[in-house]
């Protein structure tokens, strides 16, 4: 059934009759509601005047329903008291769901997953969905929470429109990384190593054009996903850029090493979320991805 709102009362008027019905009086009802004994009348006194009934009548110091008043203050109590419990199961479907999270496959398997327990231990019962792709999402449109993306100084591909906001996780270099044999046969001319090619090199492209890159005459070596970065520099199958905070710990251990590049570049990951009230894991969820960047 559609409701024409403008038949209605005003809503603080049905609120201080049903107050008044709950609790006995004007009295109590301004108690309940933190207004004065007065603003409980009037409110009451209009509601009357808007139905054309008389609604409540005063017996001594008693205020006392009349037949009119004691049927709408039953639609009343069925009514709020529908409304109130509509509102606490929502309100705690929403602080109990997963917190849905878009951001690459990269991410998601090499860098957050791995380490994933160590949330929980800060969190006990927090749910995660994570929902890896390459492709920059609606993120509102999909009912995501958070949105974590690399950019580029100056990129806009997926940076807030309309209903996102936009934050700085962390900004940090890019760097070129290879094998330590693969660096000794080759040498450090980019022209001169094989450099890996995935099935995303549409941004990679990009990174590289910034490191001032010859891209045509690079020798190309196709791994197909960007997943096998890491393990195609660890054999020796070619070069790439990187994140220097994740690769370091592999250069530490001499796995691959770092290959000098023309130019210095930066991105910053960043965190994407629908404007508006958030869901209550995202600011200690983004805290904790900053460490791991």
């Amino acid at each position: 059934m559609l409701i024409d709102w403008r038949d209605l009362p005003p809503l603080a008027a049905l609120r201080a009759f049903d107050a008044t019905a709950r609790h006995g009086g004007f009295a109590g009802a301004a108690r309940s509601l933190n207004v004065t004994h007065a603003a409980i009348a009037q409110h009451v006194r209009g509601l009357e005047a808007h139905l054309g009934v008389s609604l409540a009548v005063r017996q001594g110091r008693k205020v006392v329903l009349t037949q009119a008043g004691k049927q709408l203050a039953h639609a009343l109590e069925d009514g709020f008291d529908m409304i109130s419990s509509g509102i606490v199961r929502l309100k705690e479907a929403h602080a109990n769901r997963a917190l849905r999270v878009t951001t690459t496959p990269f991410l998601t398997e090499r860098v957050i997953m791995p380490k994933l327990s160590e949330f929980w231990v800060a969190h006990p019962g927090a749910e995660i969905s994570m929902s890896p792709t390459r492709e920059y999402v609606d993120v509102v449109g999909e009912g995501f929470d958070l949105a974590v993306r690399a950019l580029l100084p100056g990129q806009t591909v997926g940076l807030p429109g309309s209903g996102l906001n936009c934050e700085t996780i962390k900004e940090t270099t890019l760097i070129g990384i290879t094998s330590p044999k693969l660096l000794a046969d080759y040498g450090p001319e980019p022209v001169n190593l094989p450099w890996l090619w995935h099935d995303v090199m549409d941004v990679k492209l990009e990174m590289m054009r910034r490191f001032g890159l010859p891209i045509e005459q690079l020798k190309r070596v196709p791994i197909g996903s960007a997943n096998l970065l890491l393990e195609a520099v660890r054999q020796g199958l070619g070069v790439t850029i990187f994140n220097e905070a994740i690769a370091r710990d592999e250069i530490e251990t001499g796995g691959i090493v770092e290959m000098p590049l023309p130019q210095l570049v930066k991105v910053g990951y960043h965190a994407l979320t629908p404007k508006g009230p958030e869901h209550p894991l995202v600011r200690p969820f983004v805290a904790w991805v900053r460490t791991l960047l």
